[in-house]
């Protein structure tokens, strides 16, 4: 089957998960700017772009090829040797049978015709950047790319600030050039060099999977006069869901910028000369702060239960005051009470203004005329829309601490931009005293932790039985002993322990890395057929039983070990490919062979054959295996499944993303 194949049949199965994602992203509430539309950047053409040499196009699908560097280039065959033989003062050249030829060499990135993929396939003579024909100041930017192997590339917000795009899968220590770091510019005059930032951690992928950044970013400020007030900042950047940058401001331009003149608006730019890359999913937000005032506010405060906020207005307080801010800081507390507050809220013009309240307990607000909310109840957050006239509005909000063990909190912010708290508003409780993270690290060899996992972020798929598994070299796994499978994998740091540990818990815990999570379910069982399904969960009356695990006493690596019906079986998982991947072996201790053992590696929607020996998933990881006859992808269920009978007395596979 070609590649070519494969990719239109890819492109027409993924054509309706593409559309399921994008509605659901188009309903998914971001943490700023929640009452902001995204503009998505269509890639049905080029029309959003300005002219470039040709290097950009708009394709359908694309596959990159993880072993392929992009700068390696295929030796020449070498020439058929033609003997010749001597007879008398003749030369005849003797009849040679040319070898046959040889297969075309895979390609590092191949793709075909079609929408909703952006890419770049530079040459000497076309390696144009791309630059939006729309400009930005404040952006929340959100997009999807994959980069092959040695390949490089840059996102430049306003033409001027890049963030690094590269192929640095397994480096240990990134630096500024590495994936997601802040370039540095190469300017020598003292006052003029800004050297960089690396990103926190190194969350890449490997070349070849689609990997998602979220960059959120606070364009310079300029006064009057046109004299820079405040440097560009980076709000955050995430990738593959972990924080890589907080609040770092760039006073300068980053190297190979449009302009080092910094302004207030500029467009998107993506690097074109240094490789093959490809986008898809891109979407933003244009933001900009609304510079709303809380002034002249004063309290009263009533101690005690309360069963009717609306009427604590009509009630005098025990004691009142004025305050310089919005806070519950006010002296001595019950532990129960309310606090009304009264002022006026400031705007700068007439509009509907979001807002957040941010509050453990229950709220009453009122703004003008109009009651907002009434007795809201919550433990964290609540985002309204307030249509207030220019200058100053009348503002009423109770606050009602309903629960004696929680602490206060209260704040307002303005989430038209990245929140800030109004002014007026303190930024947190002074008071409070909240649980921070509790976190599970490691140590100098594996390190072993059980609880529940919500598979996929999902409570109501919880597994029970899980054993959390993190090496020092900071490739991570949860394996489900109720199934003998590996429910997730992940690099980076290993365990956040809060859920599970504070206050009563729940008794589960979460990776803290960017988490691939394969399938639910059993991954090795006997099959009536190669076409029948695996079992969700077989229990001691079908035959199989969990017969614990063994751990190494050199690395701290258990090996688990399982009996199906009369055969025993060992699970063997290991670091491969130098600490970045995992290493999979099953074996049988009690027999030769079993034909009827069947062996899931992966389940997906799309699974491809990338080269003999490797395959993808859903463009989110990689099979390896050096056994390939017995390999075949099934559709079960309206899934796919990448499977194997057991062949022999073992099954070695890798799993690397």
């Amino acid at each position: 089957m070609s590649l070519i194949y494969k990719l239109v049949k890819y492109r027409l199965q993924n054509m309706r998960k593409i559309a399921v994602s994008l509605l659901g992203m188009c309903l998914t509430l971001a943490v700023y700017g929640q009452d902001q539309k995204w503009t998505e950047v269509p890639l049905t053409d080029l029309s959003s772009f300005q002219s470039q040499a040709g290097n950009w196009s708009i394709v359908g699908s694309v596959m990159m090829n993880p072993t392929i560097d992009i700068h390696h280039t295929p030796s020449p065959p070498e020439p058929a040797i033609v003997e010749t033989t001597k007879k008398k003062r003749k030369k005849r050249k003797k009849a040679v049978t040319p070898p046959p030829a040889p297969p075309p060499m895979p390609k590092a990135v191949e793709f075909m015709a079609g929408t909703g993929i952006l890419i770049n396939n530079n040459n000497p003579t076309q390696k144009d950047h791309l630059l939006t024909k729309w400009e930005h100041g404040d952006i929340l930017l959100e997009l999807e790319v994959m980069i092959p192997k040695g390949s490089n590339s840059g996102i430049y917000l306003q033409g001027r600030y890049e963030v690094q795009l590269l192929d640095s899968w397994g480096k240990n220590q990134p630096s500024f050039s590495d994936i997601g770091g802040i370039y540095r510019n190469w300017e020598e005059e003292k006052g003029h060099i800004y050297s960089g930032k690396a990103p926190l951690s190194n969350a890449a992928k490997a070349a070849g999977l689609w990997q998602k950044f979220v960059i959120a970013f606070k364009a310079p400020q300029f006064d009057a006069n046109g004299k820079k007030i405040a440097n560009a900042k980076f709000v955050y950047v995430d990738l593959n869901g972990i924080r890589i940058h907080e609040n770092v401001e760039v006073p300068l331009p980053t190297g190979g910028p449009i302009d080092k003149q910094e302004v207030a608006m500029g467009p998107l730019m993506i690097q074109g000369d240094h490789g093959p890359v490809a986008f898809r999913n891109i979407k933003y937000q244009s933001l900009q702060a609304n510079d709303l005032e809380l002034t002249d506010i004063s309290y009263q405060y009533y101690a005690g239960r309360q069963s009717n906020l609306d009427g604590l207005y009509k009630i005098e307080g025990e004691r009142k005051g004025a305050l310089e801010v919005l806070t519950t800081d006010i002296g001595k507390l019950a532990e129960h009470y309310a606090i009304t507050y009264e002022g006026s809220l400031i705007a700068p013009e007439k509009k509907q203004y979001p807002i957040r309240l941010n509050f453990r307990g229950s709220i009453r607000l009122r703004v003008g005329n109009k009651v907002i909310s009434s007795d809201h109840q919550g433990n964290g957050r609540k985002t309204f829309k307030v249509n207030l006239d220019k200058g100053a509005n009348d503002f009423e909000l109770t606050y009602y601490k309903d629960e004696a063990w929680w602490e206060p909190q209260l704040a307002m912010f303005d989430i038209g931009s990245f929140p800030n708290p109004v002014k007026g508003s303190s930024t947190l409780p002074t008071n409070s005293r909240r649980t921070g993270p509790i976190y599970v690290d490691v140590q100098r060899k594996a390190r072993l932790l059980r609880a529940f996992l919500d598979f996929n972020g999902n409570s109501k798929d919880r597994l029970t039985h899980t054993l959390g598994v993190g090496t020092p070299e900071g490739t991570h796994y949860i394996y489900d002993l109720k199934t003998g499978s590996i429910a997730c994998t992940w690099r980076g740091d290993f365990i956040d322990a809060t859920p599970m540990w504070n206050n009563r818990g729940d008794g589960s815990f979460r990776p803290r890395g960017a988490t691939n999570y394969l399938f639910m379910g059993h991954s090795f069982a006997f099959l009536s057929s190669a076409d029948a399904p695996f079992p969700s969960l077989l229990s001691e009356t079908d035959g199989f039983k969990n017969l614990g695990y063994q751990v190494d006493a050199k690395s701290g690596l258990p090996s688990f070990h399982f009996k199906l019906d009369t055969l025993d079986l060992q699970d063997q998982i290991q670091l491969a490919m130098e600490g970045n991947a995992l290493q999979r072996t099953i074996s049988l201790t009690n027999a030769e062979q079993a034909s009827d053992l069947y062996i899931k590696l992966a389940e997906g929607s799309i699974i491809e054959k990338v080269e003999a020996g490797i395959y993808v998933v859903d463009q989110r990881y990689y099979i390896h295996t050096s056994t390939t006859d017995t390999i075949q992808v099934r559709e079960t269920a309206g899934k796919k499944e990448l499977v194997s009978t057991m062949a022999g007395k073992s099954f070695t596979y890798t799993i690397n993303w």
